[in-house]
């Protein structure tokens, strides 16, 4: 069944606050955050001096990975409840420059902008209008910054086990090249930087579903 995107909004917050105190407990999840951290440091050139966003940010296992590099980051979501896991677990971790802000960027624009890179992982195939977010997201970056969104390849609806909530049964990553160069982007790049294996059926099969990093810099 394809996905519906008129599914309530206040429904889908609630479906990730409910998941939120267990969402790390899953090492899929923690290992796919590494390799995302992993891909945007191989192609950003992170300094001490960058303000950074992420939105669609979770429970922060992204922003935290990258907090130490750089100056601040300004951690976004829906999910009141993703939002305090992530303050949780950041006091734990002893991080500092990590601030959280509750908002949908879908229905309105940012109150904040001028950051040096923008970033989001595994948020657009829950997002029916990936083309405003994206716009927007270019606008809050300050000339030169850059913008870094992954997801997950084209599939068939097999992935998620309940795709109640799913916008997009993952994203053409050409889709997001032609959005970027819409926006101005410059040296443009797309990159498979992992693969999420899971079973299928009871026969002990397995399937493989990519996930890219599409990078750019704001001209």
């Amino acid at each position: 069944m394809p996905p519906d995107p008129k599914n309530p909004h206040t429904d889908n917050i609630k479906r990730f606050d409910d998941a939120a105190a267990q969402w790390e407990e899953k090492p899929q999840r923690v290992l796919l955050a590494r390799k995302v951290a992993e891909a945007i440091r191989r192609a950003i050139p992170l300094t001490e001096t960058m303000r950074i966003l992420e939105y669609g940010c979770g429970t922060g296992m992204l922003s935290r990975s990258l907090s130490p590099q750089v100056k601040n980051i300004l951690a976004v979501d829906t999910s009141p409840q993703m939002l305090e896991v992530l303050r949780q677990k950041a006091g734990e971790e002893k991080i500092s420059n990590i601030k959280t802000l509750s908002h949908d960027l879908s229905a309105t624009p940012l109150p904040d902008n001028g950051f040096d890179l923008v970033m989001s992982s595994m948020t657009l195939h829950h997002i029916p209008d990936i083309e405003t977010v994206l716009e927007r997201l270019f606008t809050s970056l300050n000339p030169g910054g850059f913008l870094a969104v992954a997801d997950l390849v084209t599939e068939d609806g097999s992935f998620h086990e309940d795709n109640t909530g799913v916008a997009h049964h993952g994203i053409n990553p050409e889709t997001i090249r032609a959005i970027l160069t819409k926006n101005g982007g410059q040296d443009i790049t797309v990159q498979e930087i992992h693969a999420i294996e899971k079973p299928q059926g009871t026969g002990g099969k397995h399937r493989t579903y990519p996930i890219f990093l599409a990078w750019c810099k704001k001209g």
